[in-house]
């Protein structure tokens, strides 16, 4: 089902916390049908991010990581 939500990146923000930066890719997916929608932000490191920078590459890292967290 995630497979083939549209994901769009809405923001991007980089924090600190402590010694340890992260970067937060905020989202938003619908399913196919428009009856499902998902909404939030996923936690990368600055070298995935730098990795997946692309728009395409980035919204596949956040599948990538939505499907992490549902498994």
């Amino acid at each position: 089902m995630i497979n083939n939500m549209e994901i769009k990146v809405n923001n991007i923000q980089f924090v600190s916390s402590g010694e340890e930066e992260k970067v937060h890719i905020h989202f938003r997916g619908k399913d196919p049908e428009n009856e499902l929608n998902l909404s939030g932000y996923v936690p990368v490191t600055v070298t995935e991010y730098e990795n997946n920078s692309s728009i395409d590459d980035m919204q596949q890292l956040v599948k990538d990581k939505v499907l992490e967290r549902l498994a």
